[in-house]
């Protein structure tokens, strides 16, 4: 099975609920199958294992920086 790297420049977050924050994909080390990250709150580089990039508790999500779309009117009159 081919593995399949985070695109570079990708921002993730982290799902542990015990922490809160996004890191960037800097560059690979395909030879120990690590990811090298930089926590954008602390600007602190890692390295992180690949198989965290899964989307699943314990791991990375992707990170969207779009915000939340507003409420469309109907639903913000109901909540009245």
């Amino acid at each position: 099975m081919k593995k399949r790297y985070p695109p570079i420049g990708s921002k993730w977050k982290e799902l542990d609920v015990r922490v809160a924050r996004t890191v960037q994909v800097i560059r690979y080390d395909t030879d120990k199958d690590l990811v090298r990250i930089n926590c954008l709150e602390t600007q602190r580089l890692s390295w992180a294992k690949l198989e965290r990039f899964n989307g699943k508790s314990g791991g990375y999500a992707p990170f969207s920086d779009r915000p939340a779309p507003l409420p469309r009117r109907q639903d913000a009159e109901r909540g009245r």
